[in-house]
């Protein structure tokens, strides 16, 4: 991923000025929430009055917030083909069925080199953005975090706004998603060979398959595995209702490297002689990237919702990746398919809401006086996925608690 600002095993901080609990007990304490924590009122705002949308059509999105050329389907084609085979009176009868298997598997097939192609491009975005500010990805990724730290502290003494990194968001996400372009080789041995069948041997071993090339059975696969990962999460070693300061080596070793392979950070291999020889240092440099990460792209996404004049707005595809990514899911749940209707687009936004509310209330990202290190710690990762509430949104709760504020 990228190059950290070292981690250490202590705070340099004064004792973090954390935030409140969003509270989803019922409508009185989540209305009192809107009025003690402003960016949860700003986002609530920006979503209601359609400054913040959620788009299906890429080119209708923010176009330095998006790329979903990087990003998997979130609907698969089967239905659709077979109703328009069924509704076709030029197909005989007896070759239907057939037909229908045929150009789904053409569809997918298509689907495939598309995700393909796009990873070059995606690979190419990359070396370029390195090119133009001579450093490799990973370094560059680096530089933005201290980019975004010292703007925060520019930001405080001249009372100036948000401004522009070196990079967009949808560019950092590219040079974050590059990495899967290691996984083409094979996947294109695979798809010379096995041709139609391609499509079972990626749903047997989604792992194998590069992100913006899965289906979504293989992803709600991934999803789920994700998911059971979240109990290695740092705030979940806490008893406590709001996390406190916990750095990288104060996680234990097994949750760390079970972490990092949820992520993909590190491979299996890699992960059995970590474990065996107990070195922490580098695995904890990598948790301490992806905490960097997860800041990062929380500040490129909030920054920019709750500062812009116009309109800002992110695909689908990018909801459900950043919902996913920060496990706001619980294990079962469709991501694609509570995407994919009002209700669960609405579910999903309101989680990321309730998680950015806490985590960035009062920093200088929203307006705020404190910078994201002096509200938290340095290197704290026990708010890493924290959801900001007690428990995870659910419909039930959207309905009756959220919606009636």
């Amino acid at each position: 991923m990228h190059c950290p600002i070292r981690a250490r095993a202590y705070s340099s901080a004064r004792s973090p000025a954390v935030s409140a609990l969003i509270s989803l007990r019922d409508a009185r304490l989540f209305q009192e929430s809107l009025i003690t924590n402003s960016t949860l009122a700003a986002l609530k705002n920006a979503y209601q009055t359609g400054r913040f949308r959620i788009v299906e059509d890429e080119d209708k999105a923010s176009a330095d917030l998006n790329s979903n050329r990087s990003l998997p389907m979130l609907q698969f084609p089967k239905n659709k083909i077979f109703e328009e085979v069924t509704n076709d009176a030029k197909i005989g009868e007896w070759r239907k069925p057939v037909t229908k298997w045929a150009r789904l598997a053409k569809a997918v097939l298509k689907m495939y080199m598309t995700g393909l192609k796009n990873n070059w491009y995606v690979l190419k975005s990359a070396k370029k953005l390195s090119t133009t500010f001579g450093t490799a990805p990973e370094k560059l990724a680096a530089e933005l975090y201290k980019d975004m730290t010292f703007q925060e502290i520019e930001n405080r003494i001249k009372e100036l706004r948000p401004t522009p990194l070196r990079v967009n968001r949808g560019e950092f996400q590219e040079l974050y998603r590059q990495k899967e372009f290691r996984k083409i080789p094979m996947f294109f041995a695979l798809y010379v060979v096995f041709e139609e069948f391609l499509p079972v041997i990626c749903y047997l071993l989604p792992s194998i398959v590069p992100w913006n090339c899965l289906t979504p059975g293989a992803f709600k696969k991934l999803s789920d595995l994700h998911a059971g990962s979240k109990d290695l999460l740092p705030y979940k070693l806490q008893d406590k209702s709001v996390p406190t300061y916990a750095s990288p080596y104060s996680v234990p070793l097994a949750n760390v490297i079970g972490l990092l392979r949820s992520h993909k950070l590190i491979s299996r291999w890699k992960a059995t002689v970590y474990r065996a020889s107990g070195n922490r240092t580098q695995l904890c440099e990598l948790l301490t990237q992806l905490n960097q990460y997860f800041t990062l792209d929380d500040w490129f996404l909030v920054s920019k919702i709750v500062n812009a004049d116009g309109i800002v707005a992110i695909t689908d595809r990018e909801l459900v990746n950043a919902v996913l990514e920060r496990q706001l899911y619980l294990k079962g749940e469709d991501l694609n398919a509570l995407a994919s209707t009002e209700t669960g687009k609405r579910l999903l936004v309101w989680r990321l809401f309730i998680y950015w509310s806490f985590r960035l209330h009062g920093t200088t990202c929203v307006g705020g006086p404190n910078t994201f290190s002096e509200a938290w710690g340095v290197n704290n990762v026990s708010i890493m996925n924290f959801p900001g509430s007690t428990h995870l949104l659910d419909l039930n709760t959207l309905k009756n608690v959220v919606d009636q504020c």
